[in-house]
């Protein structure tokens, strides 16, 4: 094809995705290329429309799919002048409080709506699905290391192992004082606990958020300070391998679960699983800076088994590095470990208690 002929031929619409995100319904629309969009609400009943221009539906259904929070359903329909229409139908009137409107690289575009108040107030937390909790959220800690394990020895003895199960259960005590919350552990011992098995347990509980706690050791007894690690897009292509080989089945409601829309959905699934981890590293990371020195560079990538489950929002937090002196003596201190754990239960509550407004990206 021409340039030109490339330009005028319609985006395809391949897949859509509707999650709960925080307070905020998400909702993600994959492409194979950019396409204008337009968005409005209606009401009476309470509806949000997007319009693609010059799109094509490339859905295989009956023209609807299952909603989630504050969006009941889609449907979807083409239009004789070659728009796509998808239509959101709402429990309630609500607002876009973040969109992303897709580059030429990732031309997905993703919408995050709102209940407004006071509708939201009384809009219940999570729907009944697969037997999940709807009132409290589902919070799997992960004390990292253990038993045979031991993890970093600090420059005085103190084992990891020792140090960030003592922070998980001060974090769970300070999550599970504000009673909105249900509280996992993969383990509550000095006992091992196989990588697999941790990522398994929070995917079987459904789980909401999944904070696995370490503290780091470096041949430079300088480095210092705390850090927090989300998938890397190796780490991404590894957990799709994985899918399969885990037998990870992945829920996409009443959408198809094989072939390419099925793919297209899983790949969606991890996608948004991704980027809601990487919110929630930007709201903890803040506060862990009121209470601990931070590492440079402290929001960092990796490709850690633990954080590879496509459906399970996921962070690793390093506490500090053991092998620095100061960190170690930092660490070893149940009143800082309390502080610490406080801090990441500040930042679950601002993760689940409202929408963030966010700019559009380019």
């Amino acid at each position: 094809m021409s340039g030109r002929a490339w330009a005028d031929a319609p985006a395809a619409v391949r897949g859509v995705l509707v999650q709960e995100s925080g307070a905020t319904s998400r909702v993600t629309i994959a492409l194979d290329r950019l396409a204008d969009a337009r968005t409005f609400f209606l009401s009476a009943p309470d509806r949000f429309v997007i319009d693609l221009a010059n799109a094509r539906l490339a859905l295989a259904g009956n023209g609807e799919g299952p909603g989630a929070g504050v969006v009941r359903r889609y449907r979807y329909a083409q239009r004789p002048d070659g728009v796509s229409r998808l239509v959101l139908d709402l429990e309630a009137p609500a607002s876009v409080v973040r969109q992303e409107l897709g580059s030429r690289r990732a031309p997905e575009l993703s919408f995050d709506i709102a209940a407004n108040a006071p509708f939201a107030a009384t809009m219940p937390a999570r729907r009944e699905t697969n037997g999940r909790n709807v009132r409290r959220r589902t919070i799997v800690l992960d004390p990292g290391h253990g038993g045979r394990d031991p993890g970093a020895i600090g420059v005085t003895g103190v084992r990891e192992k020792d140090v960030v199960l003592d922070a998980a259960l001060k974090l769970r005590d300070a999550l599970e004082s504000r009673g909105r919350y249900q509280v996992l552990l993969t383990r509550d011992a000095d006992r091992y606990v196989e990588h697999a098995d941790r990522v398994q347990f929070a995917r079987a509980q459904h789980a909401d958020l999944f904070i696995s706690i370490h503290a780091d050791s470096n041949a430079n007894r300088e480095a210092a300070g705390a850090s927090v690690y989300t998938l890397s897009e190796r780490g991404a292509a590894r957990a799709q391998g994985l899918i399969a080989s885990q037998n990870w089945d992945v829920d996409l409601g009443d959408a198809p679960r094989s072939g390419v829309v099925g793919d297209i959905l899983v790949d969606l699934t991890q996608r948004e699983t991704t980027n809601r981890s990487a919110q929630f590293a930007q709201t903890v990371i803040p506060q862990l800076g009121e209470v601990a020195p931070l590492l440079r560079n402290t929001h960092r990538n990796a490709g850690y088994f633990v954080l590879l489950a496509p459906d399970v929002p996921a962070v690793l937090i390093e506490t500090g590095f053991l092998s620095n002196a100061a960190d170690e003596r930092r660490l070893s201190r149940p009143r800082e470990r309390e502080a610490m754990a406080e801090a990441m239960a500040r930042a679950v509550d601002t993760y689940f208690a409202g929408p963030q407004m966010y700019a559009a990206r380019a």
